[in-house]
């Protein structure tokens, strides 16, 4: 038995993740290995851009990449005393208002990326 067929077969895969959630993803989890690795830089400036990088990964719907990004965050803050240090100055400090903007944008985004975790995906809801 021959097969007559020369032609090639074409396979298409087509993904359910948009490419901005998997870009914003490499790069959340990127930044938050970083972050993980610079003490105190990381925890003042990298993190929060790791957050919201997280958050649009999430959104996006690329769940792998967030839940890494989310557990190395949660790691991170932690066992973090600079972000321990930034909470308390926050709570007791007159004017430390650029410390408590921090504080507060780290917290809330880590509850937001928390959410987002459990966030059904598109083709789930139909």
């Amino acid at each position: 038995m021959e097969v007559q067929n020369d032609k090639p077969i074409k396979v298409v895969i087509v993904s359910e993740v948009p490419v901005y959630a998997t870009v914003f993803g490499i790069l959340a989890l990127i930044l938050a290995i970083l972050a993980f690795l610079i003490p105190v830089i990381g925890t003042i400036f990298i993190t929060p851009t790791a957050i919201f990088f997280g958050l649009i990964t999430l959104w996006g719907g690329a769940k792998k990449l967030g839940i890494a990004t989310f557990v190395i965050l949660v790691v991170k803050l932690i066992i973090s005393p600079i972000f321990w240090a930034n909470l308390w100055v926050s709570a007791v400090e007159a004017g430390a208002s650029g410390n408590r903007f921090l504080s507060y944008f780290i917290v809330i985004g880590m509850l937001l990326m928390f959410i987002l975790l459990f966030k059904k995906s598109k083709s789930a809801r139909s």
